[in-house]
C-alpha cells in the first residue's frame, strides 16, 4: 500500500473496530488483477470492503462528486475513479479494464447503486462487460450490517455489528462468440448469484 492509502486504511480500521467487524474468507483474496464485486446497501460499503480485503484497491465514484477545489484533489488520492452513471462512459470503462489488466484491484457494485431496503437488487450489465473484457478473477463479497449502521435513509451513524464474507475468486467462462448486452447481463447476474450464496 502507498503511504497515504495505508494511513487512510488504518483510520477506517479504527472506525470499524467500534462496529465489532468480523471478516470471513480473507485468505481468498488473490494478488494481481482482481475485480471485486459486492452488494451495496450503505455509504460505508466501499471503505468496509476495502478494509476487509486488506490490499490496495480502486473505487468508483460518480463524476458529480469530483467538485473543485477539494474533492477533485482528495478523491483521486483515495483511489476513487470518476465514472458517469447517467450515460455510457466508454472512456471510464476502458480505464477500469486497463487497470485490471495491469494488475490492480477494482471494487465494483453490480447493482449500480445502494439498495433502498437492504435486500439484493438486480444487476447492471456493465459489471459483466468489465469482467469479460478484463479477463481477471472476480471476487464476490457480501457485507452484512452496514445497512443497519448507515442506510440510504439514515441521518446518523449507528455502531451496529458488521460482518464481511469473502467468497472464492472465479473466472467468468465467456464461451459465447457474441459479446452483446445479453451476455454481459448474464455475467453480471452470475456475480449477484455468487454474492447471494455468501451467508
Amino acid at each position: 500500500m502507498r503511504p497515504f492509502y495505508r494511513f487512510a486504511y488504518h483510520i477506517v480500521g479504527v472506525e470499524l473496530f467500534f462496529h465489532r467487524i468480523q471478516i470471513e474468507g480473507r485468505e481468498n483474496v488473490p494478488p494481481g488483477g482482481l475485480l471485486i464485486v459486492s452488494n451495496h446497501v450503505s455509504f460505508m460499503d466501499p471503505t468496509t470492503v476495502g478494509w476487509a480485503v486488506a490490499r490496495e484497491i480502486y473505487y468508483l465514484g460518480r463524476k458529480s462528486l469530483f467538485k473543485p477545489p477539494f474533492w477533485n484533489w482528495f478523491l483521486p488520492i483515495c483511489n476513487v475513479l470518476p465514472i458517469d452513471r447517467e450515460g455510457h462512459d466508454v472512456a471510464g470503462l476502458r480505464r477500469i479494464i486497463k487497470m485490471l489488466k495491469e494488475g490492480h484491484a477494482v471494487l465494483l457494485f453490480p447493482e449500480g447503486t445502494r439498495s433502498p431496503d437492504g435486500t439484493l437488487q438486480a444487476s447492471e450489465p456493465g459489471a459483466g462487460l468489465v469482467a469479460i473484457k478484463a479477463g481477471v478473477p472476480v471476487l464476490p463479497v457480501r457485507v452484512f450490517g452496514t445497512y443497519e449502521s448507515l442506510s440510504k435513509h439514515s441521518k446518523r451513524l449507528r455502531f451496529h455489528p458488521i460482518r464481511v464474507v469473502i467468497g472464492q475468486p472465479y473466472l467468468h467462462a465467456a464461451t459465447e462468440s457474441r459479446k452483446d448486452k445479453e451476455v454481459y447481463a448474464r455475467a453480471a447476474q452470475e456475480m449477484m448469484d455468487r454474492i447471494a450464496a455468501l451467508k
